[in-house]
């Protein structure tokens, strides 16, 4: 008996669209073979935030797959909200067991979270011959359950095949990464990570035998870097958008995304603007030039001093009777400029047709060195979980897996900076990077408490600094375009369950 992995990249709710996508996959497939698929593929996830819409689950459970001509075993809805499984083909169930010929398959509904200890807890009937595991595991840096997979089939000396979801719905990622196992728990196959993959294997019911393919092999920042792609290019393709527009500032933040975004949607479906003030250095400008040259995308260079000026003419005469609030900190001139730039963006993707995409990191975003309605305009922010030390490495992966410096090296080593006033410097407003992240990450992705934390190059009242500033600048990431989720602990809904529905 053959089976086919089918690694479904489907669309949230389109249920017709994704039957189509499986009826096309199984078209020309053999009468004896039989289809996997990831969790509940005519629905897809995270579905929980739609459920409640428009009478949906009665909808789901009305949903056919037609089709008589091969074996296609998935998971559905019951009458009662809760889950089960549909067969089409020859697919006989038998109590917890489902026959097809002498194979029996063994299919239990698989959790999305707390993955290993459902594993441990999990009772395997004895005369299971596959153990099938319809998955939709989220992904997040450190994602991996190849361990505990391959240690359940060698414990319970089945052989095993775990087929999840990939692609992405909105900032929601999916791992992808498909896996066959055999008794042995030996990894036999292995599908891409977050792009849709299929794959066979023969089974007689005894021994296995797996298409030869390669194994992928991703670094950890090679990883982020897939990720972010693939949610730029599914947040497009699933809301029927073809272009972007990136605001190049000559850093490393707009750099990085914008090099993501190039491989999303191609390099002809981009177009960078850059916008010098009299702050900038021509340096700068230079570098945006040489990175949107070396991606292939468009750009226009839209001078902004002449608009801001035009802002504070207007503002002086009512300011010349207000005082700032804080005469110390007064960053009123800084912002002008940052929305002048957000109002270009937004007003050319609005003349073609495209979303901006935003271009701030986790590290800003937590200290709230960010302008709302400026630098945080935009429909998402590709690395928005990712810090800005750990950016760099993302970009350095992204040169060598092209075999050149398409982002310009320059840019790997000049000093971070806004350049809104004079001979500014981001250092000046936050600790350096490297030590500012390695506290975020504790408080973030390892939930420790603030007393509890010392980085060596930062003093106890500067890292108390940093957990205040993280606290009151809430009010910013509330009203920042969605986060594309790569972490343990993005901002958005796991960090502030109450700010939208849970994925699971």
């Amino acid at each position: 008996m053959r089976f086919y992995l089918y690694q479904l990249n489907g669309k949230l709710g389109d249920m017709q669209a994704n039957a189509q996508k499986i009826l096309a996959f199984a078209k020309n497939l053999e009468n004896d073979s039989c289809t996997l698929l990831p969790s509940l593929p005519l629905v897809q996830h995270p579905y929980a935030e739609i459920s409640h819409v428009g009478g949906f689950l009665d909808r789901a459970r009305k949903e056919y797959l037609d089709c008589s001509h091969t074996n296609i075993l998935f998971e559905s809805f019951a009458a009662d909200g809760s889950f089960s499984w549909e067969t089409r083909g020859g697919i006989v169930q038998n109590e917890k067991l489902f026959k097809l010929g002498d194979i029996a398959i063994f299919a239990p509904h698989c959790p999305q979270c707390g993955f290993a200890e459902f594993l441990e807890n999990l009772s395997v009937p004895h005369a299971a011959d596959l153990v099938y595991f319809a998955a939709a595991h989220q992904f997040y840096e450190g994602f991996a359950v190849q361990t505990e997979l391959a240690g359940f089939a060698k414990k319970h000396k089945k052989n095993v095949v775990y087929v999840n979801a990939c692609g992405a719905s909105d900032g929601t990622i999916f791992a992808g990464q498909s896996m066959l196992f055999s008794a042995q728990g030996h990894m036999l196959l292995q599908l891409a990570p977050f792009s849709e993959d299929s794959a066979y294997f023969d089974f007689d019911g005894k021994s296995v035998q797996a298409e030869n393919k390669n194994f992928p092999s991703v670094t950890a920042d090679g990883m982020l870097f897939l990720a972010a792609k693939q949610a730029v290019c599914d947040y497009a393709r699933k809301s029927g958008i073809k272009r972007a527009v990136i605001g190049l500032s000559g850093g490393m933040d707009s750099a990085l995304v914008a090099a993501i975004t190039c491989e999303a949607l191609g390099s002809g479906n981009v177009t960078g603007i850059i916008m010098p003030s009299k702050y900038n250095a021509q340096t700068s400008m230079d570098d945006a030039i040489n990175l949107a040259k070396n991606l292939g995308m468009t750009y226009y260079i839209m001078p902004i001093s002449e608009i801001t000026r035009s802002f504070e003419s207007a503002l002086a005469p009512s300011f010349a009777n207000e005082e700032p609030f804080s005469k110390e900190n007064d960053t009123t001139f800084e912002n002008i400029q940052a929305r002048t730039r957000g109002n270009l963006l937004t007003a050319f993707a609005n003349r073609i047709g495209a979303m901006v995409i935003g271009t701030g990191n986790k590290s800003e975003a937590a200290m709230g060195y960010c302008t709302l309605y400026g630098d945080t305009v935009g429909a998402m922010e590709p690395i928005a979980d990712i810090y800005k030390s750990r950016a760099y490495r993302v970009a350095r992966w992204f040169n060598d897996s092209k075999k050149h410096a398409c982002i310009p090296e320059n840019i790997f080593t000049k000093a971070p900076s806004a350049e809104l006033r004079p001979g500014q410097k981001d250092e000046d407003s936050l600790p350096p990077y490297p030590y500012l992240d390695a506290v975020l990450h504790q408080l973030l992705e390892e939930g420790k408490d603030p007393e509890t934390i010392t980085e060596e190059h930062l003093s106890t009242d500067d890292i108390m600094l940093i957990y205040r500033r993280l606290k009151t600048s809430e009010f910013k990431r509330k009203q920042c375009p969605f986060p594309v989720i790569l972490t343990s602990c993005p901002f958005g809904g796991k960090w502030n369950p109450s700010a939208s529905a849970k994925v699971f």
